[in-house]
């Protein structure tokens, strides 16, 4: 995947540079301190497949610039500012990466960008899909499991189990990652590395405590925690009044 960095400055492109030599299938394609020169350089190499631009720069903001860059770039925001989440979000930006960024929040950004491409070649499908089949261990069986089904997905080393609100549970020869590939990424969100969670099955958050229908427990793992709250705070009913 070639990629391009758009940031005022220097030292925090030369991070991200040397993150994505280290990343096997991803290549700099270019970069730029001028937000308005990265943009036209941009719209002259359409081969370009993410961008990672800066929220918080001097005459243009990365959300404006947004606005200028080619139709449904995949656009990952990287700021030092934790208010801009909301905006980034709301931009259907791929990730949000709070700086400093660190290696391994890199590399969760990567798996996000990774999950949005293998969704968006299946957009059609997905708009219109509304269960999977699973193979759950026997030669030559598979079984469908609809989504609206399942409370929440809990991973154990080279294997998933399927939990449904049903109280039915499926074993399958899965990875997590492998598995969050699979679901679609709005009605589904990780919030442990052990944990998948339905979204519309969340009865209420408390603190670092996901609860679910029949008591369920899960918790909020720190490293999911701020991307799962700026989803619940994007869908949460606010007051106009002051």
């Amino acid at each position: 995947m070639k990629c391009y960095i758009i940031d005022d400055e220097q030292h925090a492109i030369d991070i991200l540079s040397n993150y994505i030599t280290k990343v096997p299938g991803l290549r700099l394609a270019g970069a730029s301190t001028n937000p308005m020169n990265g943009i036209l350089q941009l719209k002259s190499d359409p081969s370009v497949d993410v961008v990672f631009l800066d929220i918080d720069m001097p005459v243009i903001s990365g959300l404006e610039a947004i606005e200028l860059l080619p139709d449904k770039i995949p656009i990952i925001f990287t700021t030092a500012f934790t208010n801009y989440a909301v905006d980034a979000f709301e931009h259907n930006a791929v990730d949000f990466l709070l700086k400093p960024i660190s290696f391994s929040k890199f590399l969760k950004g990567v798996e996000k960008l990774e999950r949005f491409i293998v969704n968006k070649s299946k957009d059609l499908v997905l708009n219109d899909q509304s269960s999977m089949f699973i193979n759950p261990g026997v030669r030559g069986k598979v079984i469908q499991v609809h989504f609206s089904e399942i409370l929440y997905i809990e991973g154990l080393k080279n294997y998933v189990i399927i939990y449904t609100d049903k109280g039915g549970k499926y074993i399958t020869y899965l990875t997590m990652n492998e598995m969050v590939l699979a679901l679609p990424e709005v009605k589904f969100v990780r919030v442990h590395k052990s944990y998948i969670v339905s979204v519309s099955k969340i009865q209420s958050v408390e603190g670092n405590t996901i609860h679910l229908p029949a008591h369920i427990q899960l918790p909020l793992g720190y490293r999911y925690k701020e991307e799962f709250m700026a989803l619940i705070d994007n869908i949460t009913v606010k007051s106009g009044r002051k």
